[in-house]
């Protein structure tokens, strides 16, 4: 159920994305997050026009505007998951970034993202 943002929300200077569709925070009216486990909000800006935020887009809008949704047992990862994120996705994206390999350091990091569980 979508829930109008609280008024400390309401003005979030910033933008935020979904795919290729850029849209200023501060334009948005109401935000769902009810589907944030399978990595989906469903955005409603003030023009009318809906939008759904997927995948990494949705997360990156949760911790802007509304981090509480990502804590708690909402969305959970197993134990040790970003372990491998941060210790081999990291170092690599950097090593492959310095001979200007950045779509193999792009690549790695991106592919070491831990997945919520539930979410293939």
């Amino acid at each position: 159920m979508p829930s109008p943002l609280t008024p400390a929300h309401q003005h979030v200077p910033g933008f935020a994305k979904a795919g290729t569709l850029v849209f200023a925070l501060d334009n948005i009216a109401t935000a769902d997050f009810s589907s944030i486990e399978q990595l989906q909000v469903r955005v409603v800006l003030k023009t009318g026009q809906e939008i759904l935020v997927e995948e990494i887009d949705a997360m990156e809008l949760a911790m802007r505007i509304k981090p509480s949704v990502l804590e708690s047992r909402r969305l959970r990862w197993p134990r040790w998951t970003w372990v491998l994120h941060n210790m081999v996705g990291h170092p690599l994206l950097q090593v492959l970034a310095l001979f200007k390999r950045y779509k193999w350091a792009f690549w790695v990091h991106d592919a070491t993202v831990p997945r919520p569980l539930g979410k293939k």
